[in-house]
């Protein structure tokens, strides 16, 4: 695990996370059944790499208790003592508690403002992330920002505007009429929780490099997602999969979210929020691509533009970084 590249196995994450949208045309269940029945398989398949159930309550031995931001010890508050050299590490467990939220939140989100508005706005409003890691990034992780991240941001920015022109600027219908304003909100929440659960994350690999808390993070953020999805099997006329749609569930769950899960929680330790948050963006550039491969249909000219100016603008930020590094 240690010989893999940081970026490499965000290209890979992003590339699993990207194989959702081909899955999903083969199973017909209620989304958020679908929600709860991936995080199912997820969880599992991440259980079964980590070996160890999740970690709800972190410990640390009291001699070893360093702050995330320097090598001085802790001693501002008190730790209760377990089995008297063991302390219940409470930063460490905010943090692990903080992601499983905010990535449980944005499945859940993002399954909720697809019901009510347009995929397009659904992705692209969640894609906003990035812009917010960039706000508040600085203050939690102390990693700066610089000008060549500000160019790469604009770039990305850009290119995704060009990336859904066909759809922003298309003859709206009255399908989501009703709900779009809603689903629009939901879905620009959920960007805010994605760059959350990004900064904490990478807060946890930060604070504690050894303790490969992430795995338990992304279990925890499966589990509350089955919990929150599975009832709708039962509450949908649409809810129990038919054969094929279960084998597409199994390969959501543990190819499309568990696999990317796994390779996001390697990646992180090597790469900082805003790599993470730019190079995922690979993920909703393959999407034509997959929709081309498998479904014959070819994306149009913005389309196009778009998606080689977000892969232009983060490429030139991971070599010229990598030249100053």
């Amino acid at each position: 695990m240690k010989k893999i590249d940081g970026a490499f196995a965000m290209v890979v994450c992003a590339l699993c996370w990207s194989l959702a949208g081909v899955f999903m045309k083969y199973v017909h269940v209620n989304s958020f059944a679908v929600a709860g029945f991936r995080s199912m398989f997820a969880f599992v398949t991440i259980m079964a790499y980590a070996r160890h159930f999740p970690r709800v309550v972190l410990f640390k031995d009291a001699s070893n208790a360093k702050d995330d931001n320097s090598e001085t010890e802790i001693t501002s508050k008190p730790a209760k003592k377990i089995d008297g050299s063991k302390k219940i590490d409470g930063r460490g467990t905010l943090y692990l508690w903080l992601g499983a939220l905010s990535y449980a939140a944005t499945m859940v989100m993002f399954c909720a403002a697809n019901k009510l508005t347009y995929s397009a706005n659904a992705v692209l409003l969640q894609y906003t992330f990035p812009i917010w890691i960039i706000a508040f990034g600085p203050l939690i992780l102390h990693e700066k920002n610089t000008k060549i991240d500000y160019l790469a941001i604009a770039g990305v920015c850009i290119g995704m505007f060009l990336f859904f022109a066909e759809n922003i600027f298309a003859t709206p219908d009255t399908k989501f009429a009703d709900t779009k304003v809603a689903g629009n909100i939901i879905a620009f929440i959920s960007g805010i929780t994605f760059a959350v659960s990004t900064i904490f994350q990478r807060k946890q690999s930060l604070y504690n490099p050894e303790a490969n808390t992430s795995f338990d993070s992304f279990m925890l953020a499966q589990l509350i997602t089955a919990i929150a999805g599975l009832p709708f099997i039962f509450t949908t006329p649409d809810g129990i999969p038919d054969a094929q749609s279960l084998v597409f569930l199994v390969l959501l769950g543990c190819l499309q979210m568990g696999a990317a899960n796994i390779t996001y929680s390697i990646g992180i330790k090597k790469v900082n929020a805003l790599s993470a948050s730019l190079i995922t963006m690979i993920e909703p550039l393959m999407n034509p691509i997959w929709v081309l491969i498998f479904v014959h249909e070819i994306p149009g000219v913005m389309c196009i533009c778009g998606g080689l100016l977000i892969i232009a603008s983060v490429i030139f930020r991971e070599v010229f970084i990598k030249k100053l590094a």
